[in-house]
């Protein structure tokens, strides 16, 4: 015993504990982030009037994403729409602005004017600065201008831009097909929503970050104007325009552009890649993958493999390469310390040692096990004549082995958290599917999580791959789930529109993504919402929406509206 501690503690100094992978979600954002930054498109003009100076802007900010090594940039065509229409126009529509808020500010006093007076007053007004903003951000803070190359037709199906910047070795996103995209499939949207420009509210820093958020394609449309849109659940709000739209295979499939007026989310649109594609082929750019960007993705692969030397010299490519790059330097210092806690997957020598220790533990616990057996023998002593090892001729019998033990006799050994029985076969764990070209470090030992499956024509309730026993079951009473029945396990179910992450999936555009947790918390039944625009309730809306609440058989989980989702708790067997 003593032996088998000291190979396990041996053995375990020479494992350095692995980082948990990157999710889906998280290995996009990564990616993407350093091709993504804010779109200024502005004009801020200062005037001298007899009331005194007054400053007027037109315009605002949004946010685009590289798409060539070169420069070129896609955003909203509304993102830009005052850069596009020239200084001229800009000045018409500053003085406009002017005129409405002197209005406001003294209507009273230019009604008592005469039309010589007011005339004269308007004559007198003069614009004495105009600054125009036609500029990007780059999430290190660089400011680089930019010139409009196509635009499309702001506030349409059309509504994209291509800008051109000065610059060199641009990390690139790789624009995708939207006519391949389908109802339910997972993106994630990044941007700067307005908050960002909060005065006050967010640090510099923070202000660079792009904002990430994820939903799925709620519906394929088409503009008035014939474009194809994509109807999203993402949050978007003012600032994200222009912000690209990536579906899980890394690709940008439409540019967030629209929602719904007073902020009510699961209305957002995007304008489709489809479009974009069209002023691409205008410009004829070759969108062929950046140098950069290949050498960050080898990168990150490499670093999420707990491979910090290979990814060093990746990150290093990128930071030689283009030096505004926003995360290179970060990670480089990340594996750096990684490598100095012991964290770099072992290999060659240091694998080496490890079998070796490996070999030898194995074989000195059989060598002590051998002589325990020697030791404990009652009758001829070991190494006395007529001695025999069990097994052997004239030796005692050999225990019989495991498998021949009775079945009531043999402890059941613990599978993902539950007692495999013959109703519920332990699976294969299947292989976990390869994203961006690789199996994300350590998905073959996580068994693939399946939604739970709905009670069939056999009456019971089909088993989940949660690998918990069953609680009981959820009825759907209400929706479009109506009579279908799930099953109610310790670990919990997840109640939502997200495919992949909900168990229980409603395709709702009242319901989030992860709209609600069911499962056992401290030993009591629960319901949690998940930071729901639409809310959930217990038992009847006119109670108010919930945060966390215990359960009780009989009670209905309201996810939204009711006849969005209704599920009635069931306890016990059925």
């Amino acid at each position: 015993m003593r032996i088998a501690c000291a190979i396990g503690i041996a053995v375990a100094a020479l494992r350095p504990a692995a980082a948990a992978p990157a999710s889906p979600q998280q290995q996009i954002a990564m990616i993407a982030k350093p091709s993504v930054m804010r779109v200024l498109g502005a004009y801020v003009g200062t005037f001298a009037t007899p009331a005194g100076r007054f400053q007027e802007s037109i315009g605002g900010s949004g946010t685009g994403f590289f798409i060539t090594a070169d420069g070129y940039i896609a955003t909203n065509a509304h993102v830009v729409a005052s850069i596009n229409d020239g200084d001229a126009k800009a000045k018409d529509a500053l003085k406009r602005a002017l005129f409405g808020e002197l209005d406001k500010k003294f209507g009273a006093q230019l009604q008592k004017l005469t039309r010589a007076q007011l005339g004269e007053f308007v004559n007198s007004i003069e614009l004495v600065e105009l600054k125009k903003l036609a500029y990007v951000v780059l999430p290190n803070g660089d400011h680089l201008n930019y010139e409009i190359k196509q635009f499309g037709a702001a506030g349409t199906g059309r509504d994209c831009a291509l800008l051109k910047v000065k610059t060199d070795n641009a990390p690139s996103l790789p624009i995708g097909d939207s006519s391949k995209s389908q109802v339910e499939d997972s993106i994630v949207v990044l941007g700067y929503p307005g908050v960002a420009d909060f005065e006050g509210l967010l640090d510099e820093k923070s202000q660079l970050e792009a904002s990430v958020t994820d939903g799925a394609i709620s519906s394929l449309k088409r503009a008035a104007s014939g474009e194809p849109i994509l109807q999203i659940s993402a949050p978007i709000t003012h600032g994200n325009s222009g912000g690209p739209a990536i579906d899980q295979h890394g690709s940008v499939i439409g540019l967030a552009t629209f929602g719904n007026q007073g902020e009510v989310q699961g209305f957002n649109f995007l304008v489709a890649s489809a479009t974009l594609m069209e002023l691409v082929k205008g410009a004829q750019l070759d969108l062929k993958p950046s140098p950069t960007s290949e050498a960050w993705r080898a990168g990150l692969t490499h670093y999420w493999n707990d491979e910090y030397t290979e990814a060093i010299a990746r990150f290093d490519e990128v930071d030689s390469a283009f030096p505004a790059h926003s995360e290179a330097r970060n990670l480089i210092r990340l594996s750096h310390q990684a490598q100095k806690d012991g964290k770099e997957k072992q290999t060659g020598v240091g694998g080496g040692v490890a079998a070796a220790l490996i070999i030898g533990g194995f074989a000195a616990i059989g060598a002590a096990l051998w002589i325990a057996r020697r030791s404990r023998r009652p009758g001829v002593p070991p190494g006395a004549p007529g001695y025999a090892a069990p097994g052997m001729p004239g030796g005692p019998a050999t225990p019989p082995p495991y498998a021949a033990a009775p079945a009531t006799a043999r402890p059941q050994l613990p599978m993902y958290g539950r007692i495999p029985s013959a109703s519920t076969p332990q699976q294969p764990v299947p292989a976990a599917q390869p994203m961006y070209g690789r199996v994300a470090p350590g998905s073959q030992a996580v068994p693939q999580i399946a939604k739970t499956v709905a009670v069939g024509a056999g009456g019971g309730i089909a088993p989940t791959a949660f690998g918990s026993l069953s609680l009981g079951s959820v009825t759907c009473t209400r929706g479009e789930l109506t009579g279908q029945r799930f099953a109610l396990t310790a670990t919990g179910i997840i109640v939502g529109r997200q495919p992949g992450v909900a168990h229980v999936l409603v395709n709702d555009h009242r319901a989030s993504g992860k709209h609600v947790w069911i499962g056992l918390d401290n030993g009591v039944l629960v319901a949690i919402d998940q930071n729901t625009t639409n809310g959930t309730y217990i038992n009847d809306i006119a109670r108010g929406r919930i945060t966390r609440s215990p359960l009780r058989d009989g009670d209905v989980v309201i996810v939204g509206e009711p006849d969005c989702l209704s599920l009635q708790i069931r306890l016990g067997p059925s």
